[in-house]
């Protein structure tokens, strides 16, 4: 942002934190890029999700990790093990002192020789392990080739002793090949054929069996799709293929066989024990810097793997390559930045939680604790938003994906993987109406009605069908779904895929789904005006007035509205259960869709405040299930304050966060938004990564209240990113244009934002003022007072226009 490089006029505010402290563990760079942990052993593996649109990677502090290409589930190249307390395997470089024997590797793991120095520096689209042990110093980078289906390996040395130095170095992975994690090891191993081409150092390996059935021949019956190489710029002095061979007879990883001998007996082929070991001899003279590296590389052919190879195997194509993926994440992430009176939320907001939503979420749909790969129709959908304001013809493409993967009834796939298309349909009835909202969503942000136009075929219908026709079709199945009281029915849950027995009758109704359905037929009702088709508008307007009548009368519980009736007419969420008596998404949602009117909004907001708020974050039900109901769903077998049960469910936070600004409760908003930031946390209790968001963490009723859960793998990525921008900073587009609706948090005097808007960029300037009414705010464009608070477009296209901002 060409205004926003100092910080001098947006000085902390007092009782506000500023900044986090580093931990003992680690800290941001001062641009808050990268998370540099400076100790090797944090509570829980810290982190990388390293993706593109294809190849990826998972990488922790340790060194620890896996490599995948197009299915982070169904096609991983390298054998890892999901492993909390030991994170210990994965790809590795060792380094052998050959004069003293000494052992090491350049990652902590897998050797754990305790380094003189330490650094892993976690950063977007990178990782880099800066060691230094006997006078040897280290640095180790870990990326994926921008472009081509590579992961890359950039290696520097050097010598700080008085003496030369003769180095054996040795990269090892052990392949996979094929879908992870298997229970099957020794059944899939079999297959697995590796070959070592010492004209290129290089080994390659491909699996003649692939886990996942073939539709003409059936289960365990095809080839894995893809051929793998490991090669490095030094010359090989010793390959191996076989763990036994290298690890030795009852060894392991800290401290193979093999690098304690001379010579090497290789062995690859079909009958082995599948690895890649590749040992180079480095020799240093005192003060001498040495550059190398690594490639692994993954494509359809043996023929295009080994070209491949040929052109990524140099230093200066890694060193290009490196420069071309800090590039691309810096240029993706530019166009809209924000600067609020807390660096520590800008660094989550601006860089990381973005990062995450695509690394993770889109490309890799990989965490180190779920190894998905598959698209779900509701989850990649929402992600998709986060391109919305710098790249929205990529949510243009995500939206036209998903609409490939609906039945011409309306129904769609709950989860599908690439590579297979096998999926699984939904009983839910939210996954059919997310295609509705983020289109909504686009439009707004656009204003462009092609969309609507786009053609997908329907997966039992082939001939292609306008989006508008996917969208309706949506509609259609779920206003079929709906109880003799006008509530829609849950199905087997509803975002809260917990709740998987509630409705499996087709009789149990859903309340958090009543305000959704709400706040899209508003919505579509808009669109179908502005398409000409008026009498259709119309019918939506009544079905939504007949809905909001339908929750107000069924819904209410007194003090709140309930969550959902279950097959048998019982009430979920209501003050009569002993628990489970309040839900957070059926009091948010009534107030984001407009369906609760003020005093009831109030009195949700209030309930939340009362019974859903925690130091953690807001609560995603209280009190927690305290045993398994059948009737109810697996939701209720999670522990007491673990996840859906009784936990902060990241993803529903934000959604609270927006609730409490559209109500203008300043101080409940920036409670919430404080009580979810892990940059803020103590790692000893919180555990996990303090640059990225979790799907959740333990509520009250776990005797580890605040410890996080699974990191990366979260939807509430993209969606901290576009509630603190459109709610608490409040920019948000509507169907006429930019509106400007603040609710800062107490103690915030100021915040910044600039931002893309249909072509054009507007900086904007945020500033509260105590003259004002309470509520009131005022804009002025290019230095016009406007007369609302809406920016209408159009504006020349590449224009710059500042936007001043006053508030209470």
């Amino acid at each position: 942002m060409r205004t926003m490089s100092k910080r001098s006029g947006h000085q902390p505010e007092k009782g506000r934190p500023a900044y986090p402290a580093p931990s003992r563990y680690g800290h941001f760079s001062a641009d808050g890029t990268e998370y540099c942990i400076t100790e090797p052993s944090p509570p829980r593996p810290w982190a990388n999700i390293i993706a593109g649109p294809r190849l990826g990677l998972a990488v922790s502090q340790s060194g620890s990790g896996f490599t995948w290409i197009d299915n982070s589930q169904l096609a991983v190249i390298n054998r890892w093990q999901q492993d909390l307390i030991r994170d210990t395997s994965g790809k590795f470089l060792y380094v052998r002192d050959a004069e003293s024997g000494t052992l090491w590797s350049l990652s902590p793991a897998p050797a754990w020789t305790p380094h003189d120095r330490y650094l892993c520096r976690h950063g977007l689209g990178y990782t880099t392990f800066e060691t230094e042990l006997a006078g040897i110093e280290a640095r180790w980078t870990l990326f994926c080739h921008p472009v081509e289906t590579a992961e890359l390996w950039r290696v520097e040395l050097a010598n700080l002793t008085d003496r030369p130095r003769r180095l054996e170095i040795c990269a090892y992975l052990e392949w996979n090949c094929g879908v992870a994690p298997s229970p099957r090891r020794e059944f899939a191993k079999l297959f697995l054929e590796t070959s070592y081409d010492p004209s290129r150092g290089a080994v390659f390996a491909r699996s003649h069996m692939w886990d996942v059935p073939s539709r003409r021949y059936g289960h365990w019956n095809a080839e894995f799709p893809y051929v793998s190489a490991l090669a490095g710029t030094e010359k090989v002095a010793s390959a191996q293929g076989n763990k036994g061979a290298f690890l030795g007879r009852y060894g392991y990883l800290r401290s193979p066989q093999a690098l304690q001998e001379e010579a090497w007996k290789p062995a690859f082929g079909r009958h082995e024990d599948p690895i890649a070991a590749l040992r180079s001899v480095v020799r240093l003279q005192p003060g001498e810097r040495r550059d190398l590296g690594y490639v692994l590389a993954v494509t359809e052919s043996q023929a295009a793997t080994e070209h491949l190879v040929d052109r990524m195997v140099k230093v200066e194509a890694m060193d290009a390559a490196l420069e071309e993926v800090r590039s691309a994440w810096k240029a993706r992430l530019a166009a809209h930045r924000i600067e609020t009176p807390e660096p520590a939320l800008d660094h989550l907001v601006n860089d990381w939680a973005r990062y995450q939503a695509i690394s993770s979420r889109l490309w890799g749909r990989c965490g180190y604790y779920q190894q998905s790969g598959a698209y779900g129709f509701r989850d990649q959908l929402q992600d998709s938003q986060v391109w919305l304001t710098t790249e929205p013809a990529r949510c243009r493409d995500q939206i036209n994906l998903h609409a490939a993967h609906q039945f011409a009834d309306g129904s769609v796939y709950h989860w599908w993987h690439p590579l297979t298309e096998q999926g699984h349909v939904t009983r839910m009835t939210d996954d059919l109406l997310w295609l509705a909202f983020v289109t909504a969503s686009y439009l707004k942000e656009t204003g462009d009605l092609g969309i609507l136009d786009d053609t997908t075929p329907f997966l039992d219908d082939p001939a292609p069908k306008p989006l508008s026709e996917h969208v309706r079709r949506a509609f259609e199945r779920v206003f079929t779904r709906t109880s003799p009281r006008g509530l829609p029915y849950i199905g087997a849950g509803d975002w809260n895929d917990g709740l998987s027995a509630v409705g499996l009758e087709e009789r149990g109704e859903s309340v958090w789904l009543g305000h959704f359905l709400a706040g899209l037929l508003s919505d579509w009702a808009e669109v179908l005006r502005r398409t000409g088709q008026a009498e259709l508008a119309a019918e939506y307007v009544e079905r939504r007035r007949a809905l909001v009548e339908a929750i107000n009368r069924h819904g209410w519980d007194g003090g709140w509205y309930i969550r959902a009736t279950l097959d048998d007419g019982s009430l979920l969420g209501s003050a009569s259960n002993r628990v489970a008596r309040i839900f957070l998404n059926a009091q948010t949602w009534a107030v984001l869709a407009d369906v609760a009117p003020p005093d009831r909004a109030a009195r949700c907001m209030a309930a939340v405040r009362e019974h859903l708020t925690s130091p953690a974050g807001a609560l995603l039900l209280a009190p927690a299930f305290d045993r398994p109901v059948p009737e109810i769903g697996y939701i209720t077998r999670y522990a007491p304050g673990l996840r859906e049960n009784g936990g902060v469910y990241t993803h529903a936070a934000t959604w609270a966060i927006a609730a409490a600004c559209k109500v203008k409760d300043h101080e409940l908003a920036g409670k919430l938004l404080t009580a979810i930031n892990p940059a803020l946390k103590d790692p000893e209790s919180y555990c996990a990564e303090p640059y990225v968001l979790p799907g959740n963490v333990d509520g009250p009723d776990s005797p580890h209240h605040g410890r996080a859960g699974w990191t990366w793998y979260t939807g509430a990525a993209a969606w901290l990113h576009r509630v603190v921008c459109e709610w608490v900073l409040g920019v948000r587009p509507e169907w006429d244009g930019l509106r400007i609706d603040p609710c800062l948090p107490p103690g915030w005097q100021r915040a910044r934002m600039a931002r893309p808007y249909r072509g054009c960029t507007y900086e904007i300037s945020i500033e509260r003022s105590d003259v004002l009414a309470e509520g009131a705010t005022e804009v002025s464009v290019d230095g016009e007072r406007l007369r609302d608070t809406v920016i209408a477009p159009p504006c020349e296209s590449g224009a710059h226009h500042r936007v001043y901002v006053r508030c209470r």
